[in-house]
């Protein structure tokens, strides 16, 4: 099934849904497109990004990118532990995300460069070995940096709290469901947003 059918049949099923449907129109079809950062710098922006919001994280970001002069600066452009040292501390995070990330750039891991490859539970169970790097980060990783269908954050605040406002706004149940009970069919939707099934008077997100 083409992502354009996907769409237009949950934008069918949604039609109890009025603020649901309005967001999903309004989302269009979804796509992702592919980071243009190594591994290394894509879950630092996920480690300081963790616990804070997206505007706060977007703005450490473009300090880190600064401090660095590249706007997508990767691995290869840290020349040694100084450096990256001296650009997580002129851009404020915490002692602990400091540590975090510095023992990633420190990794000698070989299976890192083969991460492309590996299934969903070989990447998750690769990168929670690492300290600051939990369900959450794992998640993002694999949303938006191997772009892997299916995947959702249970744990992720912004949907937890859009799902409270939802039941409150729509008068009706909203309830979370594991990726693997989904029909396959609308895999599709995990990415990034929040997909959305329905059934009878029940609204799912996942």
């Amino acid at each position: 099934m083409s992502f354009k059918k996907i769409h237009q049949e949950i934008l069918k099923k949604s039609s109890k849904f009025r603020i649901v449907k309005n967001e999903i129109e309004k989302n269009g079809i979804i796509k992702i497109q592919k980071s243009r950062l190594d591994l290394f710098s894509f879950i630092t922006k996920t480690i300081i990004s963790q616990q804070i919001s997206y505007k706060v994280a977007q703005s450490l970001w473009k300090k880190f990118c600064f401090f660095l002069k590249t706007e997508y600066p990767n691995k290869i452009d840290i020349t040694n532990n100084y450096q990256l040292n001296s650009a997580l501390r002129n851009i404020g995070v915490s002692q602990k995300k400091k540590s975090y990330i510095k023992a990633f750039y420190d990794s000698k891991e070989k299976i890192l460069d083969d991460l492309e490859s590996q299934s969903e539970e070989k990447i998750r169970n690769t990168l929670i070995k690492f300290s600051g790097i939990g369900n959450w980060t794992c998640d993002m990783v694999l949303i938006f940096y191997f772009k892997r269908m299916n995947i959702f954050p249970t744990s992720d605040l912004i949907i937890k709290k859009t799902t409270e406002k939802l039941c409150i706004l729509e008068n009706k149940k909203i309830d979370f469901i594991k990726s693997s009970e989904i029909d396959l069919k609308f895999s599709h939707y995990c990415c990034g947003k929040t997909g959305v099934m329905f059934e009878q008077d029940k609204c799912i997100l996942y």
